[in-house]
């Protein structure tokens, strides 16, 4: 009993430096962690100074210089490690929201539908950066007294693929009439113009009672079957009490219910302006009374509406600004501030 009484204190012995040695590791691993996520705040914060100025008023292409400024500027304002930052990569181009590349696309490229104008920020404490790498405080004794350390953060204005309640206006439009007076192809999206006036095509939006199914949208009551015109009404007025995801499947609801068209006219632009830029949902089929899935959420400008031909005249817009939504989708002329892609 003795002799296993010495060999367990002996053990002992031998292994203390070892678990003192793990021990310290562990808390050098911790603050590793807070160091890089530290870090990881800096560059967000930087990327997201750098998108806020990527367009300026009335600008339909990035402004790569200030948003790479901007960004670059903001690195200098944050900290790690107790040492203010000084340095960092800045680099501008295009992010693919459907994540194919899932990379920063470099300047110059042919953007599409899916990519979004981005800023990458890239904040290091290594040899030559910031103050050098993260001094160690135990680890020492394994032979380890610095550790470099790094954060990647990339941001930019994005098409939303969810919208928040109190945006989504009580009407869809067919997909077909949308491609029609959108043109997706285009960098940045917009609205096909008319030849004859160089402006966006204006349009009439009535239901398929009285135009065709490529020419016609259709009242919503968004996601409860409600086909009467107080409802939509309300929703006119409030917009949709939930929020809406592209790929949720919303009411359609037929039929001409001309006095909707009056109280459309009262809020567009002939009216108090209070609908002119709306929000709404494009689907694939609008001449049945049954759900259909949103394909996309875009931007409509209301002109008029004419109660006695049941139409809403209305032109495809880019001036939809709403607020940060989950997700990204394609850019349908609905725009949300610069989140945070990766």
């Amino acid at each position: 009993m003795n002799k296993q009484r010495g060999s367990v204190s002996v053990l002992t012995v031998l292994m203390l430096p070892v678990m003192l040695g793990f021990a310290a590791l562990a808390v050098d691993l911790a603050y590793f962690h807070v160091v890089r996520a530290e870090l990881q705040n800096d560059a967000d914060a930087a990327a997201l100074a750098g998108a806020r100025h990527l367009y300026t008023a009335g600008s339909l292409t990035p402004d790569w210089s200030a948003a790479a400024q901007r960004a670059q500027s903001a690195i200098a304002l944050n900290s790690a490690a107790g040492q203010g930052l000084s340095q960092g990569t800045v680099q501008t181009g295009y992010w693919n929201v459907a994540q194919s590349p899932w990379m920063l696309q470099a300047l110059p490229m042919v953007p599409t539908v899916n990519d979004a104008p981005a800023v990458q920020v890239t904040v290091a404490k290594a040899t030559g950066q910031n103050q050098g790498p993260v001094q160690t405080f135990f680890a020492r004794i394994w032979g380890i007294f610095t550790q470099p350390l790094q954060a990647t953060a990339v941001a930019g204005p994005t098409s939303p693929n969810t919208i928040d309640n109190g945006v989504l206006f009580p009407f869809v439009m067919s997909k077909c009439m949308y491609e029609n007076y959108w043109n997706s192809n285009t960098y940045p999206p917009g609205p096909r113009s008319d030849p004859l006036t160089n402006l966006p095509y204006v349009f009439n939006l009535g239901s398929t009672y009285h135009y065709g199914p490529c020419s016609s949208g259709q009242w919503t009551s968004l996601l409860v079957d409600s086909n009467n015109v107080p409802t939509i009404r309300d929703l006119i007025r409030d917009r949709s009490p939930q929020v809406l995801s592209i790929g949720q499947s919303i009411w359609i609801q037929p039929g001409t219910m001309t006095t909707l068209y009056q109280t459309t006219r009262a809020c567009s632009a002939a009216g108090n302006r209070s609908c002119e830029y709306v929000v709404i949902a494009i689907v694939d089929n609008i001449d049945t009374h049954n759900h259909a899935p949103i394909q996309a959420f875009a931007c409509l400008h209301i002109l008029n509406a004419v109660s006695s031909q049941q139409y809403i005249q209305a032109e495809m817009s880019s001036g939809c600004s709403v607020p940060a939504s989950g997700g990204s989708g394609p850019n349908y002329g609905v725009v949300s501030p610069p989140s945070l892609f990766r």
